[in-house]
């Protein structure tokens, strides 16, 4: 389940000044004069509008969390509650402000993430004051979490350990190492636990053992995340099952958990195997934190919190917690999904942060339940900024399939799937942790990724989409972190000194990997012995180091490499129309493992330096222009080379609408990025905002409420008077795709169809009924092939009838060839006064499988509606945004300027709008002469606590803002 496109919360800003100068003229500034509200879940709509009026409806508030949390455990959570107190206290402040709001009840708040559980009366209205209120940053339902479907295993007989526990080496992590738990301590978040079975009882944490409710062992929680009185009991069996794979004894002569000897804590989230998401949170923040019922801290955090459950999609509300877990130094082992469908994976698993846990058999095959794909930082709403561009979900594997464990009433059960993964991997970082107290989690997940089985049955690289980086080992695991002896280093540039960051450290024997920080330190623990350790970076020469490890001792080595001969890279970019320097392009080499890049100044000029002898690709690239193909240069060694680029002005910018946005960004990346298109995808809740680019594409939807008559007819006047076009694009799997919303909304098309697909071995195509751009050269009775008959794709359809009139007609028909001709209409126009639409009855989804002929209709489309750029006109583009200082307290005024050139043949007007947090805080408008640039400056004062996106046009930065020094205390809980 896909929400919305989350932005950050609206701002109250206020002490507005402007000054546009530096050889420009000044200009005045437009605020906003109202608040917009933030972004809805369209299920929350549906929600309100489902119930009577006056009915109680529960939402989540969710508010700005901290960008960055850095130092000790207790730092950590410092940091978490203060921000949160602040912020939500003046939420609240303003809810008991606002007369519109006053049912409005908190019924519950969190501070490992930002979040209020609000309960009010079903209205539009109040729902829309309560997303007007400052500092919320998105509205969702309370959503549902739940456990896996699991599915019952196979009895393999009586043995001395579980098949699990025997293919991962617990026993010789017990016998050789003797480690088996003792001092670590796992917080399990499931369906509840039978603390009394003969394999799990004296094993739960508590601070008072008289205590029946045992205080910091023992969480219950209801759906708004409140603490419910309870005694330990297992709602279902699924929790019980976990907890005993984790740390169950051999009461039955069958050894069943990983780190018998670890502790464990145990809170109930998903009763009978569903449960909220406030319910899950408020159970992950008791687990950092453990509390008593009264809320007094109970016992120190856990080393690992262990989840088998989740939700099949990317769920940005599980980010927060998922990471703040991690930042407290805490292992977040979570199961990556069984039979995810269309998501590939589920949340909180596919968080980047988290250890997703994937399943594997006895014969170490992947388990065809066990979910798993390439993330990309697109398929979330708001991802942080530090995530790379993507990620391979599972993160590492573990035995999942007919796994022995214990059972509520003393028995056991046998059951598959990636729950049963899951626990094996939290028992492992268990005793990782026993061996090694102060392990980070780096280090942890390193040496589990490192000394994992993986070979090439699924994927000729590691990590793959089935096992990650490999199915775990115990005993290799703890092994490599429990010896208390290795080397520490540091690699540095001879004769400078400087720390080389990212070199390649090899350690033979063992072929161990390690790879060196940003202050170019390496370390790994390595049993007394000779070893060999070989050093590359690049740019440096290689180095091969003897150590000789001792008993109890970490050996100092601090490796120097020497500079390989290196030169330099020198030119200008320009505008090929003006012959203007550009400015604010980025000049990168590439395929380079290190950062050798440099931006234009105001005439376009560049330097790289540093650059290794030899040959490589230049990329140039620049906002508002298009990115031309690399460049081959050859760099000299102690010599300068020159790299002049021209660059042509980008073709419009492309919005994509859709829900979920995923199918809109498969749209960019698979047919729109490889064609130079510059494009964003926006939720249908934002269709009005699309409007701004010259051509918007208004496609895929799940669902009928996405549908709002007020933003699409102001997306219609919009686009109407900018003169940008439009394509209404449908397909059969939609509930109300773009082209169904144009029909609801003006009645033309008259009507529409689909079909889920045909079995019949046949073709699906667009047939040429008027010759048109759109179709290329192509004649009347030609045809457009979409899903040809002998290929894979599956034959859906939609089409439409009835569109005519003031400048609309259908210039193609839908059609296969088993049918001898057209079904309905295809492909249709629409020539209006100022600006053009197109219809294309197929298109809104599936980019990755379009013919050649189906990409090549799509992008003639594009071009035919996108207005046309003047010849010789102005060209005025942004650069070098700052924001000073980018970290205030709440109140302090903040410097925000951005550069404007005017690259072009002709005088022209730039308005520079200044966004702060997702709104418009100010439009300035510059005109400049042909060559001409100018500074434009604006001073905010912030007053709401976050940290907030500013932009202008294309341009980024952030502002993080900090509450006031305050010495009041916050309490812990």
């Amino acid at each position: 389940m896909r929400f919305f496109r989350a932005r950050s919360t609206v701002i109250s800003w206020a002490a507005l000044a402007v000054l546009a100068g530096v050889a420009g003229p000044s200009a005045s500034a437009t605020a906003p004069a109202t608040q917009p509200a933030v972004p809805i879940a369209p299920e929350l709509v549906a929600q309100v509008e489902d119930v009577a009026d006056g009915e109680p409806v529960t939402a989540l508030a969710m508010l700005p969390n901290p960008t960055e949390l850095d130092g000790s455990y207790d730092e950590v959570l410092t940091e978490l509650r203060q921000h949160a107190a602040t912020t939500q206290a003046e939420v609240e402040r303003h809810l008991a402000q606002r007369a519109a709001t006053g049912r409005i009840t908190v019924l519950g708040r969190l501070w490992l993430t930002n979040a209020l559980l609000v309960e009010f009366p079903a209205s539009e209205r109040t729902l829309g004051a309560l997303a007007e209120t400052p500092g919320i940053d998105h509205l969702v339902p309370n959503f549902e979490v739940r456990a896996p479907e699991t599915v019952d295993g196979h009895d393999l007989g009586a043995q001395e350990l579980t098949w699990g526990l025997t293919r991962i080496e617990s026993q010789r992590v017990w016998d050789e190492l003797g480690v088996t738990g003792a001092g670590a301590k796992v917080a399990v978040l499931d369906t509840g636990v039978a603390a009394d079975h003969p394999d799990l009882a004296g094993k739960m944490f508590t601070t008072d053992p008289t205590d029946p409710r045992r205080p910091g062992g023992w969480a219950e929680f209801d759906s708004t995340g409140g603490r419910v009185d309870s005694t330990p009991h297992d709602s279902a069996d699924h929790g019980t099952h976990v907890t005993g794979t984790v740390v169950g004894g051999d009461a039955s002569g069958t050894a069943i958990g990983v780190a018998p000897d670890a502790t464990y804590i145990h809170g109930e989230v998903i009763p009978s195997g569903r449960g909220t998401f406030a319910q899950v949170a408020a159970g992950m923040q008791w687990a950092v934190a453990p509390t008593d019922i009264d809320g007094n801290p109970a016992g120190p955090a856990p080393d690992v919190v262990s989840m088998s459950l989740g939700i099949n999609t990317f769920a940005n509300e599980m980010i927060a917690p998922t990471r703040a877990i991690r930042a407290a130094g805490i292992v977040p082992a979570f199961a990556i999904g069984n039979s995810c469908g269309s998501a590939g994976t589920a949340s909180p698993g596919n968080v980047y942060d988290a250890v997703g846990v994937g399943a594997t058999d006895v014969n170490d095959n992947v388990a065809s339940f066990s979910c798993g794909g390439v993330i990309s930082r697109s398929q979330w709403s708001d991802p942080p900024a530090q995530w790379p561009a993507e990620w391979v979900k599972p993160d590492i594997s573990a035995p999942g399939v007919d796994v022995l464990s214990a059972a509520p009433g003393g028995g056991y059960a046998t059951h598959s799937g990636t729950s049963m993964a899951t626990p094996h991997v939290a028992g492992a970082a268990a005793l990782m942790r026993s061996a090694a107290p102060g392990l980070s989690v780096d280090d942890l997940f390193t040496a589990l990724a490192d000394t994992s089985f993986w070979d090439d049955r699924n994927s000729p690289d590691r990590p793959d989409t089935r096992f990650g980086h490999g199915r775990i080992n115990a005993y290799e695991a703890t092994a490599r972190v429990a010896v208390p002896s290795g080397i520490a280093g540091t690699v540095s540039a001879a004769g400078t000194g400087e720390p080389v960051a990212g070199a390649t450290v090899v350690v033979t024997p063992g072929n161990r990997t390690l790879t060196t920080k940003a202050d170019g330190a390496f370390a790994t623990r390595l049993a007394p012995g000779t070893y060999e350790l070989t050093v590359t970076a690049f740019g440096h020469d290689t180095a091969t180091v003897p150590v000789a490890v001792t008993e109890n001792t970490f050996v100092d080595v601090d490796v120097p490499l020497t500079v390989v001969p290196n030169g330099s890279l020198t030119g200008v970019v320009t505008f090929t129309e003006t012959g203007h320097g550009v400015p604010g392009a980025t000049v990168r080499v590439l395929d380079v493992p290190v950062d050798l890049s440099a931006t234009t100044d105001t005439d376009g000029r560049y330097t790289v330096d540093g650059i290794p002898a030899g040959a490589y690709s230049l990329r140039v690239s620049a906002p508002t222009f298009a990115t031309p193909t690399p460049i081959d240069v050859t760099v000299t060694a102690n010599g300068s080379t020159v790299a002049d680029v021209a660059l042509h002005a980008a073709p419009p910018s492309v919005a994509v609408v859709a829900n979920p946005e995923s199918y809109g960004q498969e749209i960019v990346d698979t047919v729109l990025t490889p064609a130079g298109i510059p494009a964003t995808v926006y939720p249908h809740a934002e269709i009005d905002r699309a409007s701004r680019h010259p051509v918007v594409l208004v496609g895929y939807s799940t669902s009928t409420g996405y549908y709002n008559r007020t933003r699409f007819q102001a997306m219609l006047d919009a686009t109407d008077a900018s003169g940008a076009g439009v394509i209404f694009l449908d397909h059969a799997t939609g509930s109300r795709n773009g082209l169904a919303q144009l029909s609801v909304h003006t009645g033309q098309p008259e009507g529409t169809w689909q079909t889920s697909g045909w079995v019949d071995p046949t073709d699906v195509r667009y047939e040429v009924t008027e010759a048109h751009p759109i179709f290329g050269d192509r004649a009347v009775g030609d045809h457009v092939v979409l899903a040809p008959a002998d290929s894979t794709v599956p034959r859906w359809a939609a089409w439409f009838a009835g569109y005519e009139g003031d400048g609309r007609r259908i210039i193609g028909a839908l059609g296969r060839e088993s049918d001898g001709g057209a079904i309905g209409g295809g492909v249709a126009i629409d020539e209006r006064p100022n600006n053009r639409h197109v219809l294309l009855s197929m298109h809104a989804t599936g980019a990755a499988t379009w013919t050649a002929d189906a990409e090549e209709i799509f992008l003639n489309a594009i071009d035919w509606a996108a207005p046309e750029r003047p010849a010789n006109g102005p060209h005025l583009t942004p650069y070098d945004l700052t924001v000073d200082p980018g970290e205030v307290q709440a109140g302090t005024p903040v410097s925000v300027s951005v550069r404007v050139k005017n690259v072009g043949a002709s005088t022209g007007t730039y308005d520079a709008e200044l966004r702060v947090g997702g709104s418009t805080f100010a439009i300035t408008p510059v005109t400049l002469a042909t060559g001409a640039s100018t500074t434009v400056r604006w001073t905010v004062t912030p007053d709401t606590v976050g940290t907030f996106p500013v932009e202008v046009g294309p341009l980024s930065s952030t502002l993080r803002v900090r509450a006031p020094v305050s010495h009041r205390e916050v309490a812990p809980g």
